[in-house]
């Protein structure tokens, strides 16, 4: 798809000639999109980018039951009646960012707090007594606290407990993903939070994250430091969301076409309200939510999708046997919430805080299985 180094690089030497990442084209084509369009869409085996974008218009709402059907299908179809269950272990609570939107924001009256790896085993010996197998392991953006040697320390520890031990943390180089490859670490979750280079920088105005160009290429240096797995998303309600999603599929395509001896995920958080310190620019409906996963389950039928507990609980029931394939159950967003009983500052409240026991059971009663292993640690590195 592309000669360049990163997507970066792709995006400002193809946006004139690479018509999918033409936004003024796509744009007319959602605004052009009619009732007969879409169903012709929706007849089709397989869709084109064209088509994907005609499914995220306004006009696609008036079919969301149809599209979503499909969606649901195509799920089943490509990954069977199986729901992977993880939980994240938060580390650390410290960062030097000021992201607008989020509770870890340095200038935030909050309780700040890092394990210790006393505390961090106990977080894990709780988790995996409850059967959990796959983790992810996340941070805020604090390098000089939370160092490089602190997160690989961790990540050694979480092997002696999990199979799957997935990082959610600061971005980092190409060499130091690798380091932590060869210690156990087989996935990586980097959300771009906003596409809309405007927007980053109104959210994100201090700390190595206001650094829109880095955050962005964040996925190349982990493929290229031979992490296997990746999931990338949108932060939903910072901007237009179909400008997102649009830019979301395209990082995909691009991300399939050069990495594609590893695997990609897809995440779709959306803001929750963090009090009056902050407004949601560009809310998104329940309805555009299922919409944004069923257009993108249209066009990548065999990307795993994953779902956190920031939906509500009867909401979260709906999406977890829609389109979903890695759901959180049990989730704490505090360092120390499983064991300890810790005080220190949350990143975002849990809308779902039922236990792995009921998340279980709902999932069983759906008749679905549930999945505690993403895959053999003799698969984790990918070589390039």
């Amino acid at each position: 798809m592309t000669n360049s180094n990163n997507f970066f690089d792709y995006l400002n030497n193809n946006s004139n000639d690479i018509q999918n990442l033409n936004w003024d084209r796509a744009n007319r084509i959602i605004e052009n999109a009619t009732k007969e369009s879409i169903l012709r869409v929706l007849s089709k085996d397989r869709i084109t980018f064209d088509d994907f974008l005609e499914l995220i218009s306004p006009k696609a709402l008036d079919f969301l039951p149809l599209i979503a059907t499909k969606a649901n299908s195509i799920t089943i179809k490509r990954f069977g009646r199986v729901i992977n269950l993880y939980a994240p272990i938060y580390l650390s609570n410290e960062c030097t960012n000021s992201c607008t939107y989020c509770r870890f924001n340095h200038n935030n009256l909050i309780e700040r707090k890092t394990l210790t790896h006393n505390e961090a085993n106990s977080e894990m010996e709780v988790l995996k007594s409850k059967g959990f197998d796959s983790i992810i392991l996340l941070t805020g953006e604090a390098p000089a606290v939370v160092s490089y040697s602190y997160i690989k320390d961790m990540v050694v520890l979480a092997k002696k407990y999990f199979t799957y031990i997935s990082l959610e943390v600061y971005p980092m180089s190409n060499e130091e993903y690798s380091g932590l490859v060869d210690v156990g670490v087989s996935g990586l979750t980097i959300y771009q939070e906003t596409y809309n280079q405007e927007s980053y920088k109104t959210f994100h105005k201090r700390g190595k994250k206001s650094s829109y160009q880095w955050r962005l290429n964040t996925p190349d240096r982990a493929f290229q430091g031979g992490v296997r797995k990746v999931g990338i998303g949108a932060l939903l309600g910072l901007y237009d969301f179909r400008f997102e999603t649009f830019m979301l599929a395209n990082h995909l395509l691009y991300l399939q076409k050069r990495y594609h001896k590893g695997e990609l995920a897809v995440s779709f958080p959306r803001i929750n309200s963090i009090g009056d310190s902050f407004s949601i620019p560009s809310k998104v409906s329940d309805k555009e939510l299922i919409l944004i996963i069923s257009a993108l389950r249209l066009l990548f039928e065999d990307i795993p999708f994953v779902l956190s507990t920031r939906e509500k609980a009867d909401f979260r029931d709906n999406l977890i046997f829609f389109c979903m394939t890695h759901v959180s159950a049990g989730a704490k967003t505090n360092p120390g919430g499983y064991s300890i009983g810790s005080d220190s500052g949350n990143q975002f409240d849990v809308s779902d805080g039922r236990s792995l026991e009921e998340v279980v059971k709902l999932i069983n009663d759906n008749f679905y299985d549930v999945a505690f292993k993403d895959w053999d640690s003799n698969f984790s590195r990918i070589e390039n």
